[in-house]
């Protein structure tokens, strides 16, 4: 499990804890894990593409806000989301850009941690509420935490980093899908027909 004293390089977000974060007003906790926020371009693309969309507007300042914390990733997979928009449209190469958009968020983050060489010491956080994306990193061959929304902000409040954390995200459980508070460490030493998913977190005790 992640401590506060880990210095690991990077935590990966993909777009529904971002929305959900920051529909709790509690986006910001992410800067309390110490470590470089990284936004691959299809889950930018998703959260701050269209600024109409709810909390489009304050991801994107927040994203501005970050400055060197954040690493801004451009990935195989948004390049060829953006050339297949550059084309005259037909149907079949609209046929052909649904197709691309399907789970390009996700296929973005693990294009990017598949090619992210870490040091001896490091690994990820990779906050998630879509199942696949804990599936997809499965096969990773460094260490990697995965964490639902629920999970992070159960983290960042034993830690006493945000204490009404939980109670801000509950708030918003009407409104959002919410995954129970699931946690998964993918060691690089076991066999990978031996990693499990995510399993429930332990309780808070009060």
């Amino acid at each position: 499990m992640i401590a506060p004293s880990d210095r690991q390089p990077i935590v990966v977000a993909d777009a529904g804890p971002l929305i959900r974060l920051t529909a709790a007003g509690i986006l910001d906790t992410l800067r309390g894990l110490n470590r470089r926020i990284v936004l691959v371009d299809r889950v930018e693309e998703e959260v701050v593409g269209d600024l109409s969309k709810p909390f489009a507007a304050e991801i994107a300042a927040w994203i501005d806000g970050l400055g060197e914390a954040a690493l801004r990733v451009e990935t195989v997979v948004g390049i060829g989301v953006a050339a297949l928009r550059a084309r005259p449209r037909t149907p079949a190469g609209d046929a052909l850009l649904k197709s691309a958009l399907r789970d390009s968020g996700e296929q973005a983050l693990r294009e990017f941690v598949a090619h992210w060489h870490p040091t001896e010491a490091s690994s990820a956080v990779v906050l998630y509420e879509d199942r696949k994306i804990a599936t997809l990193f499965l096969d990773v061959e460094f260490p990697v935490t995965l964490m639902t929304t629920r999970a992070f902000v159960a983290t960042v409040t034993r830690w006493g980093t945000n204490q009404d954390a939980i109670a801000a995200l509950e708030a918003i459980s009407g409104l959002y899908d919410l995954k129970p508070a699931l946690v998964g460490e993918i060691d690089p030493s076991q066999p990978g027909d031996l990693r499990t998913l995510p399993q429930p977190m332990p309780p808070i005790r009060t």
